[in-house]
C-alpha cells in the first residue's frame, strides 16, 4: 500500500483492516485445529472482542467529540451503538488522564491516540466481514470466510 498518497484516516483504516484480518486468520487456524463448530462466526467474535487496535480516528474529530462528551455525555447523539461505545471508551481514558490535573484535554487526546490501544475492535459483525473479505482478496489469500448470518 502506498502510504504517501493516503490521508491519515485512510492509513488508520488500512492498519485496522490488516490487524483485524491477521488476528482473524490466526484465531481461525487455531480453532480449526480444535474442530470448533460455527468456526467462522466464533473466530470473528473472538477477534472483535479480544483485539486491541489503536483508535482509528483523527485528532481533530477526537477533540470535537471528546469535548462534547466531557461536557455533556447525553447531549451528543451518535448513530451507531458501536460508535457510542468507542467514543465512551476513548473519553474515559482521556478523562482519567485529565483527572490528575497535569494534562489538558488536547494533550490527553494526543496521548491516548498515539500510545493507548482500544479495548476491542469497535465494528459490527457485518462490517468486519466486509473488511476481512476485502483485505484477504487484496492479499490474494484464499480462505473460506463465507457468510455469517
Amino acid at each position: 500500500m502506498n502510504y504517501l498518497n493516503m490521508s491519515e484516516s485512510a492509513q488508520r483504516r488500512d492498519c485496522r483492516d490488516r490487524e483485524l484480518t491477521e488476528l482473524y486468520c490466526e484465531i481461525y487456524d487455531n480453532l480449526r485445529q480444535r474442530r470448533v463448530k460455527n468456526l467462522r462466526r466464533v473466530a470473528l467474535n473472538i477477534a472483535l472482542t479480544t483485539g486491541a487496535p489503536p483508535y482509528h480516528v483523527g485528532y481533530d474529530r477526537a477533540c470535537v467529540v471528546v469535548s462534547h462528551l466531557l461536557r455533556d455525555d447525553t447531549g451528543f447523539s451518535l448513530k451507531s451503538t458501536v460508535n457510542q461505545e468507542m467514543w465512551a471508551d476513548l473519553t474515559a481514558k482521556v478523562k482519567c488522564l485529565m483527572s490528575s490535573g497535569k494534562m489538558s484535554m488536547s494533550q490527553a487526546v494526543t496521548l491516548v491516540l498515539e500510545q493507548c490501544r482500544a479495548s476491542r475492535f469497535f465494528l459490527t459483525e457485518q462490517h468486519a466481514w466486509v473488511i476481512i473479505k476485502r483485505t484477504l482478496s487484496r492479499m490474494n489469500i484464499r480462505r473460506p470466510y463465507g457468510r455469517v448470518a
